[in-house]
C-alpha cells in the first residue's frame, strides 16, 4: 500500500469517526427531548419503562396530572429501555424517576420511585404551577 492510499484511508476513518460522534450526540438530544410539546411550559418528566410494575402503576396518575395541567405543564414519559441515552443524560439511578423542570429547562425537583397524582400535584403547586382553569 503506497503512502497516498494510507493517507486517504486515515482521513476517511477520521471523517467516519467524527460523523459517528455527531450522530450519537444528535440522537442523545432527540432522546432527552422526546415527548416535549411546548418548550415554553414547565415540564414534568417521568423516566421509566413499559415493563416496570411501578412505572405501569404511574400511567393513570400521569394521565390525570397531564389532563389537570393541560396548557400549564407538559407531562412527558421516556422509556429508558428504548432510549438508554436519556437514562445516562438524566443520571437515572432507578425507575421510575420524575423530574420537574421550569420553563427554561432548569431542574427544580427529582423523585425516585412511584409518585401518586396527589404528590405530583402538591409538588407542582409548591413551585407555583396550578392546574388548568377548567380543572379547578
Amino acid at each position: 500500500m503506497n503512502r497516498t492510499t494510507r493517507y486517504v484511508i486515515i482521513v476517511l476513518v477520521c471523517l467516519l469517526a467524527v460523523a459517528a460522534i455527531l450522530a450519537g450526540k444528535n440522537q442523545e438530544s432527540a432522546d432527552t427531548t422526546a415527548g416535549s410539546v411546548d418548550s415554553d411550559l414547565p415540564r414534568l418528566l417521568d423516566l421509566g419503562s413499559h415493563s416496570c410494575t411501578p412505572c405501569q402503576m404511574m400511567v393513570p396518575e400521569l394521565e390525570a396530572v397531564s389532563e389537570d395541567y393541560a396548557g400549564v405543564v407538559n407531562v412527558d414519559f421516556i422509556d429508558v429501555n428504548e432510549n438508554p441515552n436519556a437514562a445516562r443524560s438524566y443520571s437515572i439511578r432507578l425507575i421510575p424517576t420524575q423530574i420537574i423542570f421550569d420553563a427554561r429547562g432548569n431542574e427544580l425537583f427529582r423523585h425516585e420511585g412511584y409518585m401518586s397524582r396527589e404528590d405530583m400535584t402538591a409538588k407542582l403547586v409548591e413551585f407555583g404551577y396550578h392546574s388548568s382553569p377548567s380543572q379547578d
